[in-house]
């Protein structure tokens, strides 16, 4: 079923910040799962410039009824001034797997 979960991908300056946001977040019930992932080189402009960055790249997954709750402390934990946060529903989740999601999140209305 659509939209059951959500799938976030953001990134972070380094290894460390990336964790300690999994972590909070996680254990504050708002993903239900991160997934912190290997290093990468990012380009993009800022401020007019042309910037290259060393950064983690971190997937969440999201119940819906969380998702607005999950982007204002992803955006309050972050050290960008813009982090991206680029989110999209999942077209099939397994149906074990979303049970568990619902379980542990405590909310298996959600």
């Amino acid at each position: 079923m659509a939209d059951d979960l959500r799938v976030v991908m953001t990134t972070f300056p380094g290894r460390e910040p990336a964790e300690a946001a999994a972590r909070l977040l996680v254990d504050a019930g708002l993903a239900v799962c991160a997934q912190v992932g290997a290093d990468l080189v990012s380009f993009y402009r800022w401020q007019g410039t042309l910037e290259r960055a060393e950064e983690v790249a971190v997937v969440f997954k999201v119940l819906p009824a969380r998702y607005e709750l999950f982007v204002g402390e992803l955006k309050l934990q972050h050290p960008f001034d813009v982090p991206q946060v680029v989110a999209w529903s999942a077209d099939h989740v397994d149906a074990a797997y979303l049970a568990w999601a619902r379980d542990e999140s405590g909310a298996p209305d959600a």
